[in-house]
């Protein structure tokens, strides 16, 4: 059957007609005059080179083409009925599975606010974090592998949405006990210094040394870790000096002997934001969880100091 051509409303009329082998009644069921549905029915015969319906004593009755395409047309509609409107998310009852980008500092800072919100408000649901490099976060938003991405990332194509949810900035952190620095942190010191720093395959994080290049300076890097969140337990019982983002540092500095300062040098700030596909952008299972995220990183940016406390 070459659908192009045919208005599905004449589908309609096809099984009102079949239903109840009278026009009078099936016009009734549609709210459409006889003479309309006389006009459809011609065009059905024109569609499908079939009489389709021939009047008897007993009401308009189908001719063989019309009984073998009438299941058919029946079972046609009703898909077509239950493609309507989006279903209700219900958190108490939903079984979604989400799954999630976020790299270790939001894994630990604001993860466990999210966790239990979701727990106690969708208890059914599921949550993955998905391991990817931030280089690899782009195709897995593409290709569905993730719903959500969470962090800062440089270079996202325009088809992402995103919301942006904080502005944050980096701190510099030693140990409390380094030989070499006490209560404050100068460039000089910075630069005497040997380094720890977060390496991985598409970081964003690159800002400390290209900075250091547009001043005509370096640093003596010795250690590069693909994990953020190891880099305070590796300088607790070392001279290193790592230069990390604040709400990681403000985390570590409330478990392990370390200290922090303002980095010695002009870094700026960068937004933390959430990305996902145009796909999930209606979804309300995926409406609600972004507005947790949202939710609970504007607590966690009320709760934490503006500057890092030395």
């Amino acid at each position: 059957m070459e659908i192009d051509r045919l208005d599905l409303n004449l589908l309609k009329t096809f099984d009102a007609i079949y239903r109840h082998n009278n026009l009078s009644a099936a016009a009734v069921e549609l709210g459409l005059t006889q003479p309309a549905i006389s006009a459809a029915l011609k065009r059905l015969r024109g569609h499908f080179d079939n009489p389709l319906f021939v009047r008897t004593s007993h009401g308009m009755r189908p001719t063989p083409h019309a009984d073998a395409m009438a299941d058919k047309i029946a079972r046609a509609l009703n898909l077509l009925r239950e493609m309507g409107p989006m279903a209700t998310f219900s958190r108490s009852t939903s079984a979604v599975h989400y799954r999630v980008y976020i790299n270790d500092v939001g894994m630990l800072v604001v993860m466990p606010q999210v966790l239990r919100h979701v727990s106690e408000q969708a208890p059914h649901a599921k949550i993955s974090f998905i391991d990817l490099r931030p280089d690899e976060v782009v195709d897995a938003l593409d290709s569905g592998t993730i719903d959500l991405a969470i962090g800062y990332f440089l270079g996202m194509p325009n088809w992402a949405r995103q919301q942006t949810l904080r502005k944050t900035s980096y701190v510099c952190a030693v140990r409390s006990d380094h030989p070499d620095i006490g209560d404050d942190l100068s460039l000089e010191q910075y630069l005497r210094a040997k380094h720890g720093m977060y390496s991985t395959s598409g970081s964003p994080h690159s800002v400390v040394d290209e900075t250091l290049a547009r001043m005509n300076l370096t640093r003596d890097v010795t250690l590069r870790v693909p994990r953020f969140a190891a880099l305070p337990f590796l300088i607790a019982r070392s001279d290193l000096v790592v230069t990390i983002p604040q709400d990681l540092g403000l985390a570590f500095s409330r478990l392990i002997d370390i200290k922090l300062f303002p980095p010695p040098l002009p870094l700026g700030d960068f937004e933390i934001k959430q990305y996902w596909h145009e796909r999930h952008h209606a979804e309300p299972a995926f409406q609600w969880l972004r507005s947790v995220v949202r939710k609970e990183t504007l607590h966690l940016t009320r709760l934490r100091p503006r500057k890092a406390a030395v």
